[in-house]
């Protein structure tokens, strides 16, 4: 009994700290210097559109991603006279030996950073976050939520969970995440299956392929699900697409969020992808859904604008000295 005992004490220490690892202080304000446009990779600069009306959009790439991803999303709602705001998210878009020193605080500082300085400036003003971006939205529009909230969020592939139990179902996207705050100790990347030509010519993608980096992925396993308990703080519309078989993201990140958000309009778009090549998750650039995507994004922000200008009397929910976040959870 005691040597069972101690077998199971030393698979929960083991556990533990392979979920944990060791705490690392993180400050979030480290990185806002952007690299230099030679060090950055074709294709994934960030972008800025200016447009002639009183409505902007914050574009949120995903993990390991770029600006390429949204940047057709971009020029499609730029083209109907909005202003589009597409940042390069630190360690993004470089190297992976760049991307190592990064954390979650790093990539949300950038984003909260931007929200600040140019959501005062549009009387209209969306979150649009493609997979770990549409977490971050969520974040932001949770921080916001009375102070300067977002007039409608929109979510493309985004998780709440990567690994666990969501909606009663076990989630697996990588049993090495369980151990992932022991294997940043020791090696700093882990290979990634080699992607296929076909794959890039159905969905197009600029980031890393060559291999997953620990310490930034370990952050944003800690992070991801952090944002669940804070969803029934968000009552700006929302707009949520997703394939039902996507191999990055499980779908069941897509229902999880629905049924959380405290949003009185709110949309779930769930496709299925047929072929069998792609991770289906990268739906704004893939052959088969991205005009879907684009038609489905066009029309929830055409008719929130509507109803955002018969509903001009509304007043925020939350009362002024609600408190989502506190600053420390905010800062990491």
């Amino acid at each position: 009994m005691i040597v069972v005992a101690i077998s199971l004490l030393l698979l929960g220490v083991l556990l533990w700290f392979g979920h944990y690892g060791r705490p690392e202080k993180v400050n979030p304000a480290a990185f806002r210097t952007l690299p230099p446009a030679e060090k950055i990779m074709r294709g994934a600069e960030p972008f800025t559109l200016q447009g002639h009306t009183e409505v902007g959009f914050l574009l949120v790439h995903g993990f390991e991603d770029s600006p390429f991803t949204l940047k057709a999303l971009g020029e499609t709602l730029h083209a109907e006279g909005h202003s589009v705001f597409a940042p390069l998210l630190p360690g993004h878009g470089t190297t992976i030996h760049d991307f190592k020193h990064t954390r979650y605080e790093h990539w949300y500082d950038t984003v909260n950073l931007l929200y600040t300085q140019e959501r005062p400036k549009f009387k209209k003003f969306f979150i649009v976050g493609f997979s770990m971006g549409g977490n971050l939205g969520m974040r932001l529009a949770v921080h916001y939520a009375h102070r300067m909230p977002p007039t409608g969020l929109i979510l493309i592939s985004a998780p709440v969970a990567l690994n666990g139990i969501l909606n009663g179902k076990i989630i697996l996207k990588d049993w090495r995440l369980f151990f992932s705050g022991i294997f940043k100790e020791f090696i700093t990347h882990l290979p990634k299956k080699k992607v296929i030509l076909a794959s890039e010519m159905i969905s197009p993608w600029v980031g890393y392929s060559e291999a997953f980096t620990i310490g930034p992925l370990h952050s944003f396993k800690l992070h991801v699900g952090r944002i669940r308990p804070y969803l029934k703080y968000i009552r700006c519309p929302a707009c949520l697409i997703q394939a039902t078989n996507d191999r990055t993201v499980s779908s069941e990140n897509l229902h999880y969020i629905f049924r959380h958000l405290a949003s009185r309009e709110k949309r779930a778009f769930l496709f299925h992808i047929a072929e069998n090549v792609s991770t289906r998750h990268v739906l704004v650039t893939h052959h088969e859904t991205r005009s879907r995507v684009f038609h489905y994004i066009q029309n929830f922000v055409r008719d929130t604008l509507r109803d955002f200008d018969n509903n001009t009397d509304v007043k925020p929910h939350l009362p002024w000295y609600r408190r989502i976040f506190t600053n420390k959870e905010v800062s990491g």
